[in-house]
């Protein structure tokens, strides 16, 4: 059995939803890699708030793989600060998409009876 740590060192771009783009450090693969606890956390962050919706879009991270060099300086990194903007942004997004959702359901003529589509038939 390999019980080998995978300690290669890995720095990525990454934003989530309309969020801004962070710099992450991980030093770990798969399961137990940072960028999945993170995306795990906003999961739940979000499911609590907000339990009938669906937002797998935005909780899905769009990494880029990046060296470690002075390009990406500007950058903030990821870190407790970034995670509180995060979720203010995902909230805000996933709020917005929950009004968006509920006034179409609402609009006029969002639950058209199929049968009144005949009017000038039926009262002809």
């Amino acid at each position: 059995m390999n019980t080998q740590q995978n300690t290669s060192e890995k720095y990525y771009l990454v934003s989530f939803g309309n969020s801004s783009k962070y710099i992450l450090h991980d030093t770990a693969s798969g399961k137990d890699s940072l960028l999945t606890k993170i995306e795990a956390e906003l999961n739940g962050y979000l499911r609590d708030k907000f339990p009938d919706e669906a937002f797998a879009y935005y909780t899905a991270p769009r990494v880029e793989d990046i060296d470690n060099s002075a390009d990406y300086a500007s950058y903030p990194r990821l870190d407790a600060k970034a995670m509180e903007d995060i979720k203010d942004v995902l909230s805000r997004e996933v709020s917005n998409m929950e009004s968006q959702n509920r006034l179409d359901s609402n609009a006029p003529y969002a639950n058209v009876n199929p049968a009144a589509a005949d009017i000038p038939h039926i009262l002809g």
